[in-house]
């Protein structure tokens, strides 16, 4: 019996035998290591008592077991010494003599505490993952990249090092990898948001069917961040919904070592076509603003713009007459009514230039942006404003760095904002009384922005020069106080920002920084 526990003892097992009774027999080393008793202390004792052995079915059920079958295995719980649990994966094997009586049960014994337990906590993470899938307001989808990746990888041992650039100079290529993107799982939320009632409207088909044309660039993107092993991406887009409509969402990319070895993108969706929709509406009443305040300072123009009219058609006038009188002699001089009538249509095409400027500052209409020249606009407002700033003997100072970028803005917006600073400025510089008022127009890239600075030498603007970005806020006694706020309005909508401060000596200093294209 000692050499057979000797061979028992190179076991890496728990081998515990014993009798019909339960009374421990033997106990291996592997034994005194899973329960912390040594051998001398288990043996004689029962086996079930000493380690309080605990099973779902009640433990003489399982023995009943046992002796009907010959063998049972199955996992028990069991308490070690100090009071620690233990989990066992155990198999139990009876032993019998020539004549069928039982001589011994074999136990083996294999603790799978660590794995029951890292079972338990996948368990549970999978059940909390899985109620947060599903009761979020959230639309979620998992989408199945496995195919995406096949194409995708190949793109590098031929060269592609701008997978960005690529995927936008080859937009079919594009299309190709969203028919091998299917939708897996998703959420009620996300059938909700988009329209469909059933699990098989979505479920199963590619993304293709869900990504228009427009929102192509946030797809690349996407992909680009997948192939890079960005943790995630969040942007916004406008995906097609299955009963033909579209839908503006939040959207969000979660790309975790897990997913990815799973080939699965985590997409997560927010509506907020109603946010969309208020900013429209605040787009509207604010384009409402900048209109009714161009309309008003027209007003405050109508004087320079009458003179600046007035030029053009008295030199018209002039040019017309003395080619009345040219062709009146008896031998015209053709070349000098040539000129004369070449000097007419100049002038005409001038007051028509003067008339489509003040016509598209009167206008009511939608922004519109396009990629424009900064100087260029800082000129045609200084040429807007040319005679009413002469009239005040305002001296004008360019400091227009050359081959600037262009700026994505509406033009009409873009100039109301440097004609009231303008106006501002000379009509404050005028009631100081500022000798030889000054204004300095300076434009300037700052990384991927454009700067421009607007400065005079008149009075300043106080110790509080913010508070004249607040709406009804005004130092001027016929003043509305909206000139400067929707200023900041239209920068802002343009993705810049407007600072007011006052000069390094004297006068005030407005600079406005926008993007660049």
């Amino acid at each position: 019996m000692g050499r057979r526990t000797d061979i028992l003892d190179l076991v890496h097992e728990s081998v515990v035998t014993r009798d019909a009774w339960g009374h421990v027999l033997s106990w291996n080393r592997a034994s005194e290591a899973l329960y912390g008793i040594a051998r001398a202390d288990a043996l004689g004792r029962k086996l079930h008592t000493l380690l309080a052995t605990a099973h779902d079915t009640p433990i003489a059920d399982l023995e009943a077991q046992l002796h009907a079958r010959g063998s049972w295995e199955g996992e028990l719980t069991r308490t070690a010494a100090g009071g620690a649990p233990r989990i066992l994966d155990v198999r139990w094997t009876v032993e019998r003599d020539a004549e069928g009586r039982l001589v011994r049960i074999i136990e083996t014994a294999r603790d799978i505490t660590a794995r029951k337990t890292a079972e338990d906590a996948l368990r549970m993470s999978e059940y909390r993952y899985r109620n947060m899938f599903q009761a979020m307001a959230v639309g979620f989808w998992e989408v199945d990249f496995t195919g995406v990746g096949r194409m995708l990888i190949p793109l590098r041992d031929q060269g592609v090092t701008d997978l960005h650039a690529h995927l936008h100079a080859n937009r079919d290529f594009l299309r190709d990898t969203m028919h091998h993107a299917f939708v897996g799982d998703l959420n009620p939320k996300a059938l909700e948001m988009f329209g469909a009632t059933e699990m098989d409207q979505i479920q199963g088909r590619s993304i293709a069917a869900f990504w228009p044309r427009e929102s192509e660039p946030v797809y690349i993107e996407a992909l680009v961040a997948t192939m890079t092993r960005q943790p995630w991406l969040v942007t916004e887009t406008r995906l097609n919904r299955v009963d033909g409509g579209q839908v503006d969402v939040l959207f969000t990319v979660s790309l975790s070592p897990e997913n990815r070895k799973r080939g699965v993108m985590l997409i997560g969706v927010v509506d907020i076509s109603a946010r969309k929709g208020a900013e429209a509406a605040l787009r509207r009443v604010q384009a409402e603003f900048a209109h009714a305040a161009r309309v008003s300072m027209l007003g405050e123009l109508t004087a320079s713009i009458a003179h600046e009219v007035n030029q053009p058609l008295a030199a018209i006038a002039t040019s017309g007459s003395a080619a009345s009188r040219w062709l009146s002699n008896d031998d015209p001089d053709l070349d000098e009514v040539r000129g004369l009538a070449e000097r007419i249509v100049a002038d005409a095409r001038r007051a028509g230039d003067i008339i489509a400027r003040v016509r598209a500052m009167a206008e009511r209409r939608e922004p519109a942006r396009i990629a424009l020249s900064l100087n260029a606009v800082v000129e045609e407002a200084l040429m807007f404003l040319a005679h009413d700033l002469q009239g005040r003997q305002v001296a004008v100072e360019r400091c227009l760095t050359p081959d600037l970028r262009d700026t994505p803005a509406d033009r009409t917006q873009l100039q109301q904002v440097l004609v009231n600073l303008a106006v501002n400025a000379a009509q404050a510089m005028a009631e100081a009384g500022t000798p030889d008022p000054h204004l300095r127009f300076t434009t300037r890239s700052q990384g991927d922005c454009l700067v421009l600075v607007v400065e005079d030498n008149g009075p300043g603007l106080g110790d509080t020069p913010d508070a004249l970005f607040e709406s009804f806020y005004t130092t001027k006694a016929s003043g509305m106080g909206m000139g400067l706020p929707i200023c900041r309005s239209i920068v802002e909508a343009h993705g810049g920002t407007i600072v007011a401060r006052n000069g390094d000596d004297r006068g005030a200093r407005f600079t406005v920084t926008l993007p660049a294209a």
